[in-house]
């Protein structure tokens, strides 16, 4: 009997002992692949951070940007107003006092909006056509913006 408890005694000491070399070696193994991932993603976490860094940095030269542009733009926009609001005082006589009133207020939405298309067409209209021209040449411009 003492030979066969010899014999379960050293089957525990065995494993315990497989377990005592091996324990450390997968611990080990764990906290590898734990501190391999932790700096994986703290790695990805400091790029998600630049990169939004960045997308911010480029947005905000974006937004400037637009707003010069857009300054620009109106300066440009209130110029060209300046003319077809002169074009409009010399041409008033041969435009009825509706079309008159219509294009002055097209004239000053046009620059807020910032609408230098159509008031290019309209300083062209006033321009390009002579005295009887201008009534009927206004009209049809009116028809088309509405």
């Amino acid at each position: 009997m003492p030979q066969s408890l010899f014999s379960e005694l050293s089957l525990i000491y065995v494993s315990f002992s497989v377990l005592a070399l091996y324990a450390p070696a997968v611990l080990g193994a764990l906290a590898l692949a734990f501190f391999l991932y932790r700096r994986h993603s703290r790695l990805e976490r400091r790029q998600q951070k630049h990169a939004r860094l960045r997308r911010d940095i480029a947005q905000r030269g974006q937004a400037r940007r637009k707003r010069l542009l857009l300054a620009s733009q109106r300066g440009n926009i209130r110029e060209l107003a300046r003319l077809v609001h002169g074009q409009l005082k010399t041409r008033e006589r041969e435009l009825t006092p509706y079309q008159a009133q219509r294009t002055s207020a097209f004239i000053e939405r046009a620059v807020v909006t910032v609408d230098f298309d159509r008031l290019y067409a309209l300083h062209v209209i006033f321009d390009s056509n002579d005295a009887k021209q201008v009534s009927p040449a206004v009209e049809t411009f009116f028809e088309h913006t509405r």
